[in-house]
């Protein structure tokens, strides 16, 4: 297994879709226009690759200095537990250091325990209006 971190590579909306359906992450995939918009309105993308095939993709809104809101971290389940998540946090980080950027993001219930495990501390002052629209 040769996996392959990229950043900010272009990725086609029908194999992001894929990843999203066979890593269990719940986003609108079947509404492609709306992925697309996803994939084009981020800061950074981070993606990982076996061979020719993406298994794993991490988005992010940042300000680039001072704040980083990671949208999506994405790993097809036939890979999870190797690390490739870990991997795609720990590329994002030193790309946009460590020193300023505070990295922020909401966690799917069976989540929580990954990223406490990798440094994430729990905030218990964040607030969010849900969108009509899943």
């Amino acid at each position: 297994m040769g996996l392959e971190y990229k950043t900010n590579e272009c990725c086609d909306v029908k194999e992001v879709e894929e990843v999203f359906n066979k890593s269990g992450i719940r986003r609108p995939v079947g509404d492609t226009e709306r992925i697309q918009r996803m994939i084009d309105n981020a800061d950074e993308i981070i993606t990982v690759r076996d061979g020719e095939r993406l298994i794993g993709i991490l988005r992010a809104i940042t300000d680039y200095s001072y704040c980083c809101y990671i949208s999506d971290i994405a790993v097809d389940k036939d890979y999870q537990g190797l690390g490739i998540g870990k991997e795609l946090i720990r590329v994002l980080r030193e790309r946009l250091g460590e020193e300023e950027v505070q990295y922020i993001l909401t966690s799917a219930p069976k989540a929580v325990g990954f990223y406490e495990k990798i440094g994430f501390e729990r905030a218990d002052k964040a607030f969010v209006i849900k969108r009509k629209k899943n």
